[in-house]
C-alpha cells in the first residue's frame, strides 16, 4: 500500500503537500531495508525537486492564479519564453529604419525648397501679381505665397516624423507604430492637397491675370497707397525685360500719367524707369531704385529703340515664371506623396506582424 503511495505522480501536488511528502520520503529512505526501495525513492525525490522549478502545464491550469507558487511559475515560463523567442517583424522593422533615411532627405528637401521661396525677394514679389479668389466674397489671395507656406510646413512635418519613425522602428510597440503609420497618413493627404491646390490655382491665376493685372495696372501702378503692387510690377519689368503687359502702350492712359503726369521721383516720365536699360540690373534690389543706361532714350517714345528701353510685353514671360512655380509645387507633392505611400504600406506589413499572436 505504502509503495502505491510512493509512485504518485507529484508533480500534481501544490508546495506545501510537497514539503510534506519531501518529508515523508526522507524517513522512509533512512529505515528501509531495501536498496530496491531506496533507489525508488530517490527517483521520486528528484523528480519532485525537478517539478518544483518547473511546474507543469497541468499543475498552471488547476491551480491558475488562486496560487502563488503557480503564479511564480507561470511568470517564469512567460519570461523564459519571451527571452528565447525571436523578436517580431525584425525585417519590417529594418526596413521602416532604412526606409527613414529617404524620408528625412524628402522632408529636408521640401523643406528647403519652401524656405527658400519664402525668402527669395524676387519670388515672393512676383507671387503677389498672383492672385485668386479660393472663396465666394472673400479677397483674392497671394495663392503662390501660401503654397509655398505649405511646402515649408509640410517638410518640417515629414523631417519630424521621420525621428519618431525611427524610434518606433526600434520598440517592439504595435502603439507607436500606428501612431507613426498616422502621421504618415496626414503628410500624404497634406501632399496631394497641395498638388490639387496648386493645379487649380495655376488654371484659375492664368485666366484672370491678364484682366486683373491689366485693371491694377491702369489704377493702381506708381499712386500712393499702392506700393506693393508698384514694386511688383517694376520687378517684372526689370527681371523679364519688358515693358507693361503688352507693351510700353499699357502707361499712356494709367492714372499715374492722367493724375500726376508721370512724376516719379521728382522727373517727369513717359514710361516707368525699370522698362529702360538699367545700368544696376545684376542687383539683387536694383528695381527698387533703378538707374537707366540712357534715360533719354529711354523716355524718347517717338523713337524705336532697342538699346535703351524694353518694348516687349510681359505678359507671356510672367505666365510662364508663374506656371512654372505651380508646376514645380505640384511635382514635389505628388513625388511626396508617392514616396510616402511606399511607407504606408511598409507600415501596414510591420504592424500586421507586430499584432500576430507570438505563440
Amino acid at each position: 500500500m505504502e509503495t502505491e503511495r510512493t509512485t504518485l505522480r507529484l508533480e500534481s501536488f501544490p508546495l506545501e503537500q510537497n514539503r510534506e511528502v519531501n518529508t515523508t520520503l526522507s524517513r522512509m529512505e533512512t529505515y528501509s531495508p531495501s536498496f530496491i526501495y531506496q533507489d525508488t525513492l530517490k527517483y521520486q525525490r528528484s523528480s519532485l525537486n525537478s517539478n518544483q522549478s518547473n511546474l507543469s502545464a497541468d499543475t498552471i491550469s488547476r491551480y491558475g492564479r488562486t496560487d502563488s507558487y503557480g503564479k511564480a511559475v507561470r511568470g517564469q515560463s512567460r519570461k523564459s519564453l519571451n527571452e528565447n523567442r525571436e523578436p517580431r517583424g525584425m525585417a519590417g522593422r529594418a526596413m521602416i529604419g532604412f526606409y527613414n533615411i529617404f524620408f528625412w532627405i524628402s522632408g529636408a528637401a521640401v523643406f528647403s525648397i519652401g524656405v527658400s521661396s519664402l525668402l527669395d525677394l524676387h519670388t515672393k514679389e512676383l507671387s503677389n501679381l498672383f492672385q485668386v479668389e479660393l472663396i465666394s466674397y472673400h479677397p483674392a489671395a497671394p495663392v503662390l505665397y501660401w503654397l509655398h507656406l505649405g511646402l515649408l510646413l509640410d517638410g518640417a512635418v515629414v523631417f519630424l516624423t521621420g525621428f519618431f519613425g525611427c524610434w518606433s522602428s526600434i520598440h517592439e510597440n504595435s502603439l507607436s507604430t500606428s501612431m507613426y503609420l498616422l502621421l504618415v497618413l496626414l503628410c500624404c493627404v497634406g501632399e496631394i492637397s497641395l498638388a490639387i491646390l496648386a493645379v487649380i490655382c495655376r488654371d484659375k491665376s492664368i485666366q484672370v491675370l491678364e484682366t486683373e493685372v491689366m485693371a491694377k495696372l491702369q489704377v493702381e501702378y506708381n499712386v500712393e497707397g499702392f506700393a506693393s503692387f508698384s514694386r511688383s510690377l517694376d520687378l517684372m519689368q526689370a527681371k523679364f525685360e519688358c515693358c507693361g503687359l503688352h507693351g510700353q502702350q499699357d502707361y499712356a492712359s494709367s492714372a499715374w500719367q492722367r493724375e500726376v503726369g508721370g512724376l516719379d521721383g521728382g522727373q517727369q516720365l513717359s514710361l516707368p524707369l525699370t522698362c529702360c536699360v538699367l545700368s544696376n540690373k545684376i542687383e539683387l534690389t536694383g528695381f527698387l531704385d533703378p538707374a537707366p543706361a540712357d534715360l533719354a532714350g529711354c523716355q524718347d517714345v517717338s523713337v524705336s529703340t532697342v538699346i535703351s528701353r524694353y518694348e516687349d510685353g510681359c505678359l507671356d514671360r510672367l505666365v510662364n515664371w508663374g506656371s512654372h512655380q505651380f508646376i514645380t509645387v505640384a511635382g514635389v507633392s505628388v513625388g511626396c506623396f508617392l514616396l510616402h505611400s511606399l511607407g504606408v504600406i511598409l507600415t501596414c506589413c510591420l504592424l500586421h506582424k507586430l499584432r500576430r499572436p507570438a505563440f
